[in-house]
Parts: structure tokens; sequence; C-alpha cells
């Protein structure tokens, strides 16, 4: 389901259920890497909780676990190959592009699961702060 469709308290139970999962992903060593990286990943999700799940503060510390990850990524990157995404057409040829993938370690590959993970749950938690900032200026303007 769409998250800009989905009723708000399945969005915000989702959030949460996200939030808790990718908190425990993130925080393993195998994935943040060194005992400095876990603490502030651990510090990092442990802000975004129940209360302050809305806070703008909540996507700042989201944004900090992403990089901390893209730093490990970057260290798990075996190398960069072009890869081509299209197809090849009898008569025009190559339709398509061309773009440059990481070939990742089996740890990298667990880092960029985990990334993604992060990217979607930040999307989440943005979609659901403008949901609920509409939903409080409708009822001021309509609710009387």
């Amino acid at each position: 389901m769409n998250i800009h469709t989905m009723p708000l308290e399945e969005l915000c139970a989702r959030s949460l259920e996200k939030t808790s999962h990718v908190a425990k992903t993130a925080t393993s060593a195998e994935i943040a890497g060194t005992s400095d990286n876990q603490h502030a990943i651990r510090r990092a999700m442990n802000s975004i909780s129940e209360d302050r799940l809305l806070r703008q503060d909540g996507c700042a510390a989201l944004d900090l676990v992403i990089s901390l990850l893209n730093a490990e990524l970057d260290q798990e990157t075996q190398g960069i190959v072009p890869v081509f995404h299209g197809r090849n057409d009898p008569e025009e040829g190559a339709i398509g592009t061309i773009a440059d993938e990481r070939v990742l370690t089996p740890r990298g590959e667990q880092i960029a699961q985990c990334l993604g993970n992060l990217r979607v749950l930040r999307e989440m938690l943005q979609v659901l702060e403008y949901r609920l900032a509409a939903e409080r200026i409708v009822n001021r303007r309509f609710g009387g």
C-alpha cells in the first residue's frame, strides 16, 4: 500500500514497527562496524521513539545513521562497474542508460539493505509529519 494513501494510524504503526526493526539491524556489530559506530547509531535510533517520532531531529538522527553507514559501505565496496539498464532494439541499437554500480562484499550487501530500509523509514516519517500537519491545518480551518 502507498504510504501517501494508507490510513494515518496504519502509517504511524508501520513507522514505529520499521523504526524498531531498523534500530535492531543498524546497531548490530556486523552492520555498524566499530563500537563507536554502534554507540552513535544506538543513541541516534533511541532518539526516535513514540514521543519524538515526528520531530525534525528524528530525520536528523536518521541522516546521522545513514552517513555513518555510507562510510561503512564505502569500506565494503570492492569496485565500481558500469551496468547497462535498458534493451537492445534491432533497429535502433542499445536503448537505455549506463549506471555505475558497486561491487560489494557480503557485509556490504547487508549494509546496503539496511541503508535502503533507513531511507524508506525516513520517507515514512516525513510523509507522516506532513500528513499530520495537513490534518491540523484542515481541522483549524474547517473544524470550528
